[in-house]
């Protein structure tokens, strides 16, 4: 397990370094470094050179200043005191950086921070610095302003190493954990004894504004001993189900790790917890924390130097009795983190997290939830080999294929109208989603006005507009960022255009897809992006009211699962057919009530394509 595991970071690892140029990131807007990066720093001259064991020159070792510091040494003024034009950041010794050039941005070498403080940062490297002669190298290279940058793609595998180093340490946790998820051994749960004296329990069954599947899920998680795995369905209200899940284990008084790959999905249950009146502590960088949650994090607490010994103390206190921590996956080795540990642990995007990431947060409960759907977008890796051999299986879909006991659904929908989620229902959930009330099934969107419009996903949003939809209902899905580029140049700037990528757990009133490609090699399409049926799931799932869908039928019907698609929708009497000279074909998608589709024999300029049937599939309910 730990050889497969770690060849296939190893593969994902040189694959991520093909596409590196670019990772950069912008210096801040006053100027002065973010706290993963390090602008307007020089060397100091005091280059120093390690020596081996056998007495030759191992590698040399380069220290670098800010900028301002050095000036003010060299003009006699005395080094300032702690926290004065410091270097203000959160790089840590061990880190792995990038050193690049300040103007122009051109990557000179990479290494790991030897040492670090608040006036210096020091770099070994094996090889001196490109420079030329050794006497003329430090004073030409002091006359040159750096940029140090996190090398956030080598920390994160450094990372994933390390979780699965720890995976198999000789200690209980990871005994546990090994039996767990390398043994696929079978998760405990309570069954029977005082769950009617459990005010938890008593809370979840009171608890009017949940519906049986969300019971059930808490439930489930209140009386697992090891592990319970949530599949939250499209719009089926799983961060609203998991902030009554921390309620109900906050009234246990358990300690709980919220975590998720992305900061988003972290902050997004955060932001509902605190509209509750729910206190935690948030851990990461300030700029990639949500705004309505950064005043639960200590990145500000530092900014007056003056009280720097008080609030170490108040923080200390505060990490010893805080209940609720937030976390990214790969900050979890935070040093808050260091002697902390948790109840219970929820991961949500669980389904998009790989294995080795998702290890890391585990390590630090002594149970955990996994919340996510597999069903949905995969983690993604870069390697072709390294997907093939099993990177792209996520640790929730590992014990979900061992364990479906230990899975509970929430199926019971509040976003798509019953037509819209008939399609991704029959595709992909075998039936198994429902809508939450009749006014989530039959919703249709409300138009203002019945005039002809004009062609195509540019002419069909301009009506979307006109009939009085605004634009923040209406969302355009294409699977390629080229095309969305284009598609944003004609459209009104309110209307969101994104991949579907960018589009996993969002939704609006009115979605438009473009399928895009066109083309007669069909095995071609197939291992594209429309060959991928975790996108398409997430295509079918974003419309709450009206799904409009515009592609080439010959292409779609060579692709099994979309050929299913548009046999579906056929049997709904949707098909309609329509040319670029028909220019009232919208009148026809007004009359519709559940599903139309559109055929044209003629080019469209909106999606770049000539000499095929185009498709318009539109959905409402």
């Amino acid at each position: 397990f730990l050889k497969h595991w770690d060849r296939l970071i190893d593969l994902e690892a040189k694959a991520s370094q093909v596409g590196k140029k670019g990772f950069l990131r912008p210096r801040s807007l006053n100027g002065e470094s973010t706290s993963n990066s390090l602008f307007s720093i020089i060397l100091d001259g005091r280059n120093e050179v390690s020596v081996d064991a056998s007495g030759k020159s191992d590698r040399y070792i380069y220290h670098f200043v800010r900028q301002k510091l050095h000036h003010e040494a060299n003009d006699g003024v005395d080094s300032p005191g702690p926290g004065v034009n410091n270097l203000d950041c959160a790089l840590r010794s061990g880190d792995c950086v990038v050193l690049s050039t300040e103007s122009g941005h051109i990557l000179i070498a990479q290494g790991v921070i030897s040492d670090i403080s608040c006036h210096h940062v020091s770099l070994p490297r094996p090889l001196r610095l490109p420079g030329g002669d050794p006497s003329l190298e430090v004073k030409d290279l002091e006359q040159v302003v750096w940029r140090i940058d996190k090398d956030e793609v080598a920390s994160s595998y450094a990372i994933m190493r390390f979780n699965l180093i720890q995976l198999f340490a000789q200690r209980p946790q990871s005994s546990l954990l090994r039996q767990l998820i390398v043994d696929l051994e079978a998760p405990r749960f309570d069954t029977g004894g005082l769950f009617s004296q459990d005010p938890a329990i008593s809370y979840v069954r009171s608890e009017k504004s949940l519906n049986d599947d969300q019971r059930r899920s808490i439930q489930k998680i209140l009386t697992a001993k090891d592990y319970a795995l949530i599949l939250g369905m499209p719009g089926t209200g799983k961060t609203f189900t998991m902030v009554h899940a921390v309620k109900a284990l906050l009234i246990r008084g358990a300690s709980i790790l919220i975590t998720s790959y992305t900061n988003s999905a972290i902050d997004n249950l955060l932001i509902k917890l605190k509209s509750q009146g729910i206190d935690f502590v948030r851990i990461g960088r300030h700029g990639a924390v949500h705004q309505d949650v950064r005043s639960h994090c200590f990145s500000e607490l530092f900014h007056d130097t003056a009280m720097e010994a008080q609030s170490v103390d108040y923080i200390k206190q505060r990490m010893k009795h805080i209940q609720i921590v937030g976390v990214t996956c790969l900050g979890i080795n935070h040093p808050l983190l260091a002697k902390k540990k948790f109840d219970i642990c929820i991961m949500d995007e669980a389904g998009q997290t790989t294995l080795p990431v998702s290890l890391g947060p585990l390590m630090l409960a002594s149970k955990f939830v996994l919340v996510g759907d597999h069903y949905q977008l995969p983690p993604l890796v870069q390697s072709t080999e390294a997907q093939e051999s099993g990177m792209g299986i996520s640790l929730f879909w590992r014990l979900s294929e061992a364990h479906p006991q230990a899975i509970s659904a929430l199926q019971c929908q509040y976003r798509m109208s019953a037509g819209i989620m008939e399609l991704s229902n029959a595709l992909i959930y075998g039936n198994r989603l429902r809508c939450g009330s009749s006014e989530i099934a039959d919703a249709k969107l409300k138009y203002s006005s019945n005039e002809p419009v004009a062609l195509w996903l540019k002419e069909v949003t301009v009506e979307l507009l006109k009939r009085g939809i605004t634009g923040d209902e209406i969302g355009i899905i294409t699977p390629y960022n080229s095309q969305a580029n284009i598609i944003r140049q004609l459209i009104d700037t309110s209307v969101e255009v994104h991949t579907i990528d960018k589009y996993q757990g969002r939704d609006k009133d009115c979605v438009i897809v473009s399928f895009v490609r066109s083309s007669k090699n069909v095995k071609a399409c197939t291992s594209s992006l429309l060959g991928d049926w975790h996108r398409i799931n997430v295509v079918l799932t974003r419309a709450k009211k009206k799904l409009i869908m515009v592609g080439s039928s010959k292409t779609l019907s060579g692709i099994p699962l979309l050929r299913l698609l548009l046999e579906k929708v056929n049997e709904q009497d949707g098909i309609v057919p329509v040319t670029n000279k028909d220019v009232h074909f919208l009148q026809e998608l007004g009359k519709c009530s559940q599903m139309n589709i559109s055929l044209s024999n003629e080019s469209n300029s909106s999606l770049g394509r000539s000499g095929n049937r185009q498709k318009v599939v539109a959905a409402e309910g």
